[in-house]
This record gives C-alpha cells, structure tokens and sequence, in this order.
C-alpha cells in the first residue's frame, strides 16, 4: 500500500502490475524506481546484471570524451603543421 501512495496510484494496480497485467506508463515506471531508491532499467534486470550496465555506461562514457580528445588533439596538430596555429610556432630567425 505504501508503494501505491509514494507513486499515486492504486494499490490494485500495482498489483496488476506485478502480475504482468498491465502496463505502467514512463512517468509511472520513474515513480516506482524513485519510491523504491532504484534507477528504472533496474525494474526490468536482475540484480547481478546491474553491474554490467553500470560498467557498460561507464565504458561507453569514457569512449566518448576519449573521442573528443584524441578529435580535439589531431585537429590541434594539424593546424600546427599546417600553419593555422601560431601558439607552437618557433618566432622566425632574425
């Protein structure tokens, strides 16, 4: 009962929900996993996967921002090489 008022909604159906007879809308399934201290794809997976998904954002994450960096790196260095960047040039010899 707890559960139905933390998330405004019936006891019922929750209860429906449990059986797998009907179908909570997004904002309903957030109520939930907030009442419950959980994220909601932890609704629909075990537990000892939760793990890998957490490792797997991470990971994904991670590639990303290594991507912008190595972009940014060899977009630097070819301005560099190719005269578009003054910040490394060597002043000219007198």
């Amino acid at each position: 009962m707890k559960l139905a008022e933390l998330c405004d909604v019936s006891t019922s159906f929750i209860g429906e929900i449990e059986l797998g007879k009907k179908f909570p809308s997004a904002a309903t399934l957030q109520k939930i996993a907030d009442a419950l201290g959980l994220r909601p794809f932890q609704l629909f997976l075990e537990e000892e996967d939760w793990a890998a998904f957490e490792r797997y954002k991470v990971l994904t994450t991670l590639s990303l921002e290594l991507k912008e960096r190595i972009t940014e790196d060899l977009n630097s260095t070819i301005r560099r090489y190719l005269g578009g960047d003054d910040r490394n040039r060597e002043p000219p010899s007198k």
